[in-house]
């Protein structure tokens, strides 16, 4: 890898890779660090507000009814104390609000690393193309090791949002399909870093999200319309009411199952198209049989 150089054309050429410290501790340790500041001026600010009433000054006690004597300008020293205090707390709940804590707080719904492309950028980092020398190098070598990995984010969140099944099919096909298939047949998106002809450029296969997307799109269709069907179809068939009722039960299993591996529902969704499916059999097994509801 030729360096930083090197590393940030991988990462503009291959978004999913672009993974980054949070540094989450530090951020923590800053804002404790602030509202501690912030608690000894506001204990400050309080005592001065107090003296300035009973000071008995005629200017300092009316501080509270007139804020253009608070701001001055003040002959004495002592009269522009409490508006020199405010002033420090305004700046410092700026940057403690606005900056300090939303920034943490939009740090931590960033989405975690996917374990896929950290391996895939570990092993970038390892072959030692270009330069020919390793990297990173000193303390940067340690950003992407199995410690830091709780404090990693995926930047482009590219696998936050996806349901289960087709987290599993991208995992088959970067594991499985890759391997025996993949290496073979796919073209892959690859830049050559500059360096000696001796060096092998630097690969990276890339499998497009849309084709993935299209299966589990298409699957998903497919199941709507052949499940509940082929269920009424096999409640039809079975004669015994008690096992008629056990298969009500195993079918809207297993259509609840699917769901919430191919749509990510709500809670409250999921609960009422479960119901909803039940009922459709219910009333058609009511409907077949006459004894039934």
């Amino acid at each position: 890898m030729d360096g930083y150089n090197g590393l940030s054309e991988q990462l503009g050429a291959h978004p999913a890779l672009m993974i980054l410290r949070r540094f989450l501790p530090l951020n923590a340790r800053n804002i404790l660090v602030m509202q501690g500041e912030l608690l000894r001026l506001d204990d400050s600010l309080k005592v001065t507000i107090e003296d300035d009433s009973k000071s008995g000054n005629s200017k300092r006690t009316q501080y509270p009814y007139n804020i253009g004597l608070l701001k001055g300008p003040h002959s004495e020293p002592d009269d522009g104390v409490q508006w020199k205090k405010t002033k420090a707390m305004r700046k410092l709940l700026k940057n403690y609000s606005y900056e300090a804590i939303l920034q943490v707080a939009a740090l931590s719904q960033l989405a975690p690393v996917d374990k896929g492309d950290l391996a895939c950028l570990r092993e970038l980092l390892e072959k030692p193309c270009g330069s020919g020398k390793p990297f990173p190098q000193s303390l940067d070598y340690f950003t992407y090791a199995e410690e830091n990995e709780s404090d990693l984010t995926s930047l482009t969140g590219v696998h936050k949002n996806k349901d289960m099944l087709t987290r599993w099919l991208d995992r088959w096909v970067r594991t499985v399909f890759h391997k025996y298939v993949g290496q073979k047949y796919h073209d892959p998106i690859s830049t050559a870093e500059s360096g000696g002809s001796h060096v092998e450029p630097l690969r990276v296969h890339s499998y497009s999200d849309h084709a993935i997307t299209s299966t589990i799109d298409t699957l998903s269709t497919i199941l709507a319309s052949i499940l509940p069907t082929v269920a009424a179809l096999g409640i039809y068939l079975i004669k015994d009411q008690m096992t008629r009722m056990g298969a009500i039960v195993a079918c809207t299993l297993l259509f609840s199952t699917i769901f919430t591996l191919i749509a990510r529902p709500k809670r409250a969704e999921c609960f009422a198209a479960s119901a909803a499916f039940a009922a459709v059999l219910v009333v058609f097994v009511g409907n077949s049989n006459g004894n039934l509801c």
